[in-house]
């Protein structure tokens, strides 16, 4: 099946208040290297790319792919959260195109855990999205669980996680 038709409408950026949601930039270089090592323990469980010594080169060359794939009809479209003031990186959404919907799949810094910051990152991403949506969560990822469910998505079974077919997974859906 053709990925969504909306992929094209994609935003650029958007803003809220408390934070920006942003397409992938070089510039974010240092504040994602920091964040993602800062937060190594917190992804470690649930992520099977998080990785405790990440450099800052490896982190240049993921933006950059992530850059390429806005531009691939089926390639992950990653935003990045950031701190208005500071340019620090709360985290990151990436919508990844299958048939006409997005899997999404999110994940938080260690020090924005626990504010509302990705709940309100999420819903004001997607709520510019023209497209259901679905993610897969760990079982035993009861954050994930809730940050889902507060964002909108109702649990509808299980499935095999994306990235980790082995493992089984709780599924979500919005919209």
């Amino acid at each position: 099946m053709a990925p969504p038709t909306c992929a094209a409408k994609l935003p650029h950026t958007l803003t809220t208040p408390r934070l920006r949601v942003s397409r992938p930039d070089l510039a974010l270089a240092p504040h994602l290297h920091q964040a993602l090592l800062a937060s190594y323990a917190l992804h470690q469980p649930f992520l099977i790319w998080a990785k405790p010594d990440w450099t800052l080169e490896q982190i240049e060359q993921g933006l950059e792919e992530s850059q390429a794939d806005f531009h691939t009809p089926t390639g992950e479209k990653r935003y990045f959260v950031l701190e208005p003031n500071t340019g620090e990186v709360i985290g990151c959404i990436g919508l990844t195109p299958r048939a006409e919907e997005y899997e999404v799949g999110y994940w938080v810094s260690q020090g924005f855990a626990g504010k509302g910051l990705m709940r309100e990152a999420l819903n004001t991403l997607l709520d510019a999205v023209d497209a259901a949506v679905w993610l897969t969560t760990a079982v035993d990822n009861a954050a994930s669980q809730r940050l889902a469910e507060r964002a909108g998505f109702s649990r509808v079974g299980e499935a095999p996680r994306p990235n980790d077919p082995a493992t089984q997974g709780l599924l979500y859906r919005r919209g």
